[in-house]
């Protein structure tokens, strides 16, 4: 009989440890649907309420051989080159040590953690693949709840507003380094009591409860105020509630037209 933890079953709150997954990739490209990684980070942190053991910690950091060469549009961010891979393994070769981490963990955190996701499930699907969304904590949504106001809610920006790299060590846009600024912001985020939550469920289902949208990112009001827009022309509001894509994919967009038309369901 296999005893083994399993990531997707793992309650999350039914004990005193929570073992958490921080992770980053470095990759050779902004499209998560044909980017491949060319570096990769993962860090498991045990806590006991929201108390690190730092002592329990697990690392394991890698160059990785991409599908692709990496342009150099890519190396201008992360300062990785092609010479560098050469003789790194492939992502595959990596797949029982990322395995055995992944098995372990209760949560699994990273900033805009669905694009990362997104190319870990196609190149190591039997890890990745089939993930649920009550384990995935995206420090990305996390301050855009927090701090909605502020001009940008990148990693590196976040890093230097809240000092989060005074105890790290290493070069932005490298994997390990941002995946331990990751773990940073979210330490400082339950140190200071910003988010009234328990247990790390808790902090879970607070990241995906719904954003509020205030600018279009698409259509013929692209880059307008979604509140503006609602009081100028409600009919395209509505349509927008009608179009089965919109839920689908623009969820929070979908939450927040929801809120500006008063409405609290489509057939309201």
């Amino acid at each position: 009989m296999n005893n083994e933890p399993d990531l997707f079953t793992n309650a999350l709150g039914n004990g005193k440890m929570t073992r958490v997954l921080f992770l980053d990739t470095e990759t050779t490209g902004p499209d998560p649907e044909t980017a491949s990684t060319c570096e990769v980070a993962f860090l498991l942190s045990t806590y006991e309420g929201f108390s690190r053991l730092p002592e329990a910690d697990e690392r394991l950091g890698s160059l990785v051989l991409p599908a692709d060469p990496v342009p150099p549009e890519a190396s201008a961010v992360h300062h990785i080159t092609n010479g560098m891979l050469e003789g790194k393994p492939a992502i595959s070769d990596l797949k029982e040590e990322i395995g055995a981490l992944v098995r372990q963990a209760d949560i699994l955190c990273a900033h805009n953690l669905p694009y990362d996701l997104c190319i870990l499930a196609r190149e190591l699907p039997e890890t990745f693949g089939g993930r649920e969304a009550g384990i995935q904590l995206d420090s990305l949504r996390l301050a855009r709840h927090l701090w909605p106001l502020i001009p940008s809610h990148s990693l590196q920006a976040l890093r230097y507003r809240f000092q989060l790299d005074s105890e790290i060590q290493g070069d932005a846009h490298r994997a390990m380094f941002d995946t331990e600024l990751v773990r940073s912001l979210v330490e400082m985020v339950l140190s200071r009591g910003l988010v009234d939550v328990e247990e790390w469920r808790g902090l879970v289902d607070y990241t995906l409860s719904p954003l509020e949208v205030k600018v279009f990112s698409f259509g013929k009001y692209r880059g307008k105020l979604v509140e503006d827009i609602a009081a100028q022309d409600r009919d395209y509001m509505m349509w927008l509630l009608k179009q089965k894509w919109v839920p689908q994919d623009y969820p929070d967009l979908y939450h927040t037209i929801l809120e500006k038309t008063g409405r609290k369901e489509v057939g309201d």
